[in-house]
């Protein structure tokens, strides 16, 4: 199948009396079926069979149970939740789902940019109440897909291990996994998503498969990278960790008129760097004064020389450096925002690959930046290197694609939706052919999955035909 893929509306009653329509398909084309959804007595078998709770648009605790950490989608309106408390209320879930032409969409950590937790007249399969919690071995961890990220890397740190981390406390190891899995360990120890050793998840059949490199290896290749809720429902994964050592962490300023030339000086010097140095750009404009800095992770001691030489092989004037030095919980901390970022908030959010970071691209993000609306509050751009241990991984040897570019840029705002949402296609059009693309955990609404997987796009589209022929999953992206 292509990468133009289309969605097919299907009008049922749920119960009540609710008129819904339902996308039954993220990634492939299905035979349009005229069916009627669930009545109220259907709703009611499946409650009874369940270990969990099953919540309905008429039960009280249902505006609670749909709601996700971005408030931007507390109108949401999903058919039916369910707080899966076993892995058999998954499978009699999913298997509800697909015997009603219900869609599914799956609610880990709840943080996707689009919604996808909880998607208009799907049946949201939420599982924070899932059995397993964090099982840590010697070199390796098996976890509960739930599972927030603070937790995950408390737990590790207290046996001097780790995997690959990301930058909020509260989401979950599923959702930042399936997508990739960007974060300051991504130059020395790649994406969360290549340490992923294996996998189990339940198909819109209600079977259970296991998922690796020896089995089940289409899967395995798909849930590196491809995006959350698209195949089936992951109840377990296991990762290979790293032992952790103590990190510098510097903070550079400069002036906001010199932003351009610090992206392209510090992408430039970043890409030949050691790969114990990781490295991101942050523009900030609107309310107060703008500001630009580059954040380093550097070995324990080598901050302030290796500061000094960015500065000096990109030819770069700070206006001020700091230098800490932090052991692992507080580095993972710091990069995840302290406990200021787990507090739920109405935010906007989008991402852009860049193929090369050219002079000419350099500037075309600072327009981006410039164009933001006066008097809308702030906006923020995050420039992080794709350089280092992601390149050690084939292009098409998962299901991330963006192993041979130079950066991802992730827009972020909380500002009102409508200022918000028209500055960000501005972005992307800004950018023009310096994009390439855009990083699958940081998706815009609207957009094709397409622009997320690039090549293997085709590829993810046969194996979701295959475990998914009639499109009971949905991912949220569409074409």
């Amino acid at each position: 199948m292509s990468g133009q893929m289309s969605r097919q509306e299907f009008v049922r009653r749920a119960v009540g009396g609710l008129a819904v329509t339902a996308v039954l398909s993220a990634c492939r084309t299905v035979t349009p079926r005229a069916v009627s959804g669930p009545g109220p007595s259907d709703w009611a078998g499946l409650r009874g069979r369940l270990d969990g709770t099953l919540w309905l648009p008429s039960d009280p605790q249902y505006a609670a149970a749909k709601s996700t950490f971005n408030s931007r989608f507390d109108a949401s309106a999903p058919a039916a939740v369910l707080a899966a408390a076993s892995v058999a209320d998954v499978q009699k879930a999913v298997e509800f789902a697909s015997s009603h032409h219900i869609g599914v969409s799956v609610r880990s950590g709840g943080h996707s940019y689009i919604g996808a937790s909880s998607l208009n007249a799907t049946l949201v399969i939420d599982l924070r109440r899932l059995p397993g919690g964090i099982d840590a071995g010697t070199d390796t961890m098996t976890v509960s897909p739930a599972t927030d990220l603070d937790s995950v890397q408390t737990a590790l740190a207290s046996r001097s291990r780790s995997i690959p981390s990301g930058s909020c406390p509260t989401v979950a190891i599923a959702g930042l996994t399936l997508g990739g899995g960007l974060g300051p360990d991504a130059r020395l120890h790649g994406l969360t998503c290549d340490a992923l050793v294996s996998a189990t998840l339940v198909l819109p059949s209600g079977d259970m498969l296991s998922a690796s490199a020896d089995d089940h290896p289409d899967v395995f290749w798909a849930l590196r990278g491809g995006g959350g809720g698209s195949l089936g429902v992951v109840t377990s994964m296991t990762f290979r960790t790293f032992p952790v050592t103590d990190r510098d962490v510097v903070t550079v300023a400069f002036p906001t008129d010199a932003a351009a030339a610090v992206i392209a000086g510090w992408q430039q010097w970043q890409q030949a760097a050691d790969r114990d140095i990781w490295g991101m750009v942050n523009i900030t404009v609107g309310d107060g004064p703008g500001r630009c800095t580059v954040i380093l992770a550097t070995p324990p001691g080598s901050g302030p020389a290796v500061a000094g030489d960015m500065l000096a092989t990109a030819g770069l004037s700070a206006s001020s450096t700091r230098t800490r030095t932090l052991d692992r919980m507080d580095f993972v901390h710091y990069f995840e925002g302290g406990d200021a970022a787990r507090a739920p908030r109405a935010f906007v959010a989008g991402s852009d690959i860049i193929g090369e970071m050219t002079t000419s691209a350099a500037e075309s993000i600072v327009t981006a930046m410039a164009a933001w609306p006066a008097g809308a509050g702030s906006a923020t751009a995050v420039v992080e290197s794709l350089s280092g241990a992601v390149g050690d991984v084939d292009p098409a040897a998962s299901a991330f694609p963006w192993r041979r570019q130079a950066a991802c840029v992730q827009w972020y705002t909380e500002a009102s939706s409508e200022a918000a949402t028209g500055w960000l296609t501005a972005t992307h059009q800004a950018l023009g052919p310096a994009s390439v693309g855009g990083y699958i955990n940081y998706p815009g609404s609207g957009e094709p999955l397409a622009r997320y997987l690039g090549p293997n796009v085709q590829r993810f589209n046969a194996i979701c035909r295959t475990y998914d022929p009639v499109g009971v999953m949905l991912s949220g992206i569409g074409g």
